[in-house]
């Protein structure tokens, strides 16, 4: 990697992570809160409806973005092009959204969820407004700006939900969160982003955009899809409670696996991207990448796993403690989600959308089928399937890599087994200890991290010598 590829990408980095880790500190204790002022059947509403909102968002966007930042040479009349086809397309999916509501509401049996859909849907045409503002600042790696925007629009917004929630609004606190955030980030994109569209619109771009966001649009609807089905189809086949529980041991599941691999997927898309030419230096990236992630990420979700009960009585109360199985279950499938994007991204960034919408059918329909089959079971038998499911994912993606980045699969593994395994044994040893001697859940962190750190050392870790190697620039850069 060239010193001014890295200085770019570590400066997005900063930022990203900046935007990213804020929102969700954020987002986490907003959650906090929320899960002191709300029942989990509150919550299982909302996790109910946030699919067409996902589908619809995801609609909007086209695959546009992607192809904007793929695209070197974008035009002014490219970004106003999809400008104005976000804005007209927006209007004509709430209007669906709109009229679909009572049928919506009939089909989980919640008459509430007709009004709430109709004013969730509203998001969709806002967000719309500033979707190319966003992509043209992603492109020229400005993280910067797009975290100023995203952490006042979330803190601002965070205090409305908790004056909803404490005049017992109920579920409406999150509408009303969702729709300030879209309408505060939205106003901020307009104030800060040099970009404004021009009077002009070419369906020659439209389609020439779409020959590559066209694939990548209907891979996103049906991972959007299939993520967000889990809720409707537990919230038919379970009770709003159970959805509830599923609905944030899932969401805690996120935060820890796949937060930081979506700072590091967020900035590497652009410079991907630039690469795409250079396929064995794009390579070499994605391997030391996969090192640095899986390093980070392996352990965290098996600390996870260890202190889940503890952590969760912590930071929810006891009314959610029937999380916990939920959450430990579902962090096993948090090492391979933490990896797949990475493969994706890197797939994309030469443009075979069309083989990453083929291999998405596959993907996604897995998802289905087997979250259909888990359902029929038990809640135990929905837990498992995600699981396998993101096996699946991960391993379509690895394999895609290999197709058209050369980053094959027996190279892969080499790359994170070490970790792996390497987080396996400090489990091993540290589990025992904390079930029989009840020490303190943080206790038992440092002494898991010790431990980790130490056979990471004698073993020579790549991921560790890469931190360790960006540690010393960045300390370095700072005293010149």
């Amino acid at each position: 990697m060239s010193s001014a590829t890295a200085h770019k990408t570590t400066r997005g980095v900063f930022w990203a992570g900046i935007d990213r880790f804020g929102i969700v500190l954020l987002q986490f204790v907003i959650n906090l809160v929320l899960a002191r002022l709300l029942t989990p059947g509150d919550f299982g509403c909302i996790s109910m409806i946030l699919i067409f909102v996902a589908v619809s968002q995801t609609l909007i966007d086209g695959g546009f973005g992607a192809a904007l930042i793929q695209k070197i040479d974008a035009t002014q009349r490219d970004y106003s092009t999809i400008f104005y086809w976000n804005a007209l397309f927006s209007v004509g999916l709430y209007l669906i959204i709109y009229a679909a509501a009572p049928s919506v509401a009939t089909f989980f049996r919640m008459p509430l969820l007709e009004d709430m859909l109709r004013v969730l849907g509203v998001v969709i045409i806002i967000n719309s407004l500033s979707l190319v503002q966003r992509t043209i600042l992603r492109k020229a790696i400005n993280f910067k700006v797009i975290a100023i925007v995203d952490i006042i629009s979330y803190s601002a917004s965070a205090l409305v939900a908790i004056y909803l929630a404490h005049r017992d609004f109920g579920a409406w606190s999150i509408v009303g969160m969702q729709l300030s955030i879209a309408t505060i980030s939205t106003t901020l994109l307009w104030l800060l982003s040099k970009w404004c569209p021009s009077l002009t619109f070419s369906f020659d771009s439209l389609k020439s955009l779409f020959s590559y966001g066209g694939f990548l649009l209907i891979a996103s609807i049906m991972q959007d899809v299939c993520t967000h089905i889990q809720g409707v189809v537990i919230g038919r086949r379970f009770s709003a409670a159970e959805t509830g529980l599923y609905s944030q041991a899932k969401k805690m599941d996120e935060v820890a696996s796949m937060t930081l691999p979506a700072v590091f997927c967020q900035v590497l898309f652009p410079i991907y991207s630039e690469k795409q030419n250079n396929i064995s230096e794009l390579r070499s990236m994605l391997s030391q990448n996969m090192k640095m992630i899986s390093f980070i990420i392996f352990p965290l979700m098996m600390l996870l796993i260890i202190v889940a009960k503890p952590l969760f009585i912590l930071l929810y109360g006891d009314q959610w403690i029937d999380a916990v199985p939920y959450f430990q279950i579902l962090c096993i499938g948090g090492f391979f989600s933490a990896l797949y994007n990475f493969n994706y991204y890197a797939v994309a960034a030469v443009g075979k959308s069309k083989a990453l919408f083929y291999w998405g059918c596959y993907k996604w329909g897995v998802l289905l089928v087997l979250l259909l089959i888990g359902a029929s079971f038990s809640m135990l038998g929905v837990l498992i399937a995600m699981v396998i499911s993101n096996i699946n994912i991960y391993l379509t993606n690895t394999l895609l890599a290999q197709r058209y980045i050369g980053y094959r699969l027996g190279q892969q593994i080499v790359d994170v087994v070490p970790t792996l395994l390497t987080t396996i044994i400090s489990g091993a040893i540290v589990f025992p200890i904390f079930l029989l001697t009840g020490i303190h859940w943080l206790l038992c962190c440092i002494i898991f991290a010790i431990i980790y750190l130490f056979i990471s050392y004698i073993f020579k870790l790549d991921g560790l010598s890469y931190i360790k190697s960006f540690i010393i620039s960045r300390i370095s850069k700072r005293r010149v």
